[in-house]
């Protein structure tokens, strides 16, 4: 239905459609490709996530939604930072300061700056997500940071206040719940049944930084995002290895 109860039109529903297919598939592959790059290059936290996989299930099978993947706290942990560090919206996400014809409303300050009605504000994700007062040691990829901040300390407060990849209020994501669930099921499945690390030679650095790319791109240990609504990437390249243990029920599951 429209905003006035009525139907909405055929060429409403294409425009809808048009933006729910990129919203809910080029983001959550983009935090794929950006957990699997920081993984690669990461082997502490990646050793952990296997190390909780692989002694958390059973089989593949066991792997799906409930409980036992809820209950996976690094796996969470590490999707969070990749949301963080990488985040697939990376821009800015407007909003408008509605008018109104009420004369004895509070105006909007923030920072000691009266905002007009009818203006347009709002912040960088990625901006916010890399300020060093929210996130100490912004550029390193620190999926424990997610696991201190489940303490109450004020930092913890901080982090998870200014933690916004879904954004926040009544136009956040609608579909936050399934994008984690998604993830979640992909990376588990992934540890399950495979080794990775990233591909040899100039093929392992795709998907990084570099002094070429300019300022602010020269980390290689950053996966690079290019902010074209949804987050642009390229790569990374890696070479998986199907774990021998698991392998049998790899090619069973592939026969079915």
């Amino acid at each position: 239905m429209g905003p006035d109860g009525d139907c909405l039109k055929e060429s409403e529903i294409w425009a809808e459609a048009a933006f729910f297919l990129p919203a809910g598939a080029d983001t959550t592959s983009g935090l794929l490709c950006a957990a699997l790059f920081y993984l690669s290059k990461n082997s502490g936290p990646y050793a952990k996530l296997a190390r909780e996989i692989r002694s958390t299930f059973n089989s593949a099978d066991d792997i799906k939604v409930g409980p036992k993947l809820a209950g996976c706290k690094y796996l969470r942990a590490t999707i969070d930072e990749t949301l963080r560090i990488s985040p697939p919206a990376a821009g800015t996400l407007w909003r408008e300061l509605c008018t109104t014809d009420k004369d004895d409303e509070i105006p909007l300050v923030v920072d000691g700056h009266v905002i007009p009605r009818g203006v347009q504000v709002g912040v960088s994700t990625y901006s916010i997500h890399h300020n060093e007062e929210y996130f100490p040691d912004p550029f390193r990829f620190l999926p424990e940071r997610w696991l201190d901040s489940e303490t109450s300390t004020p930092q913890s407060k901080i982090t998870q206040d200014a933690f916004v990849p879904f954004s926040v209020g009544t136009r956040s994501c609608a579909g936050k719940a399934m994008a984690y669930e998604q993830s979640s099921l992909v990376l588990a499945s992934i540890f399950w049944y495979f080794d990775f690390k990233a591909a040899p030679g100039e093929l392992g650095r795709v998907g990084g930084g570099s002094p070429a790319l300019g300022k602010g791109r020269e980390r290689s240990d950053e996966f690079q995002i290019y902010d074209v609504a949804s987050a642009k990437h390229d790569g990374p390249v890696l070479s998986f290895h199907p774990r021998d243990d698991v392998l049998g029920g790899l090619i069973n599951n592939q026969l079915k």
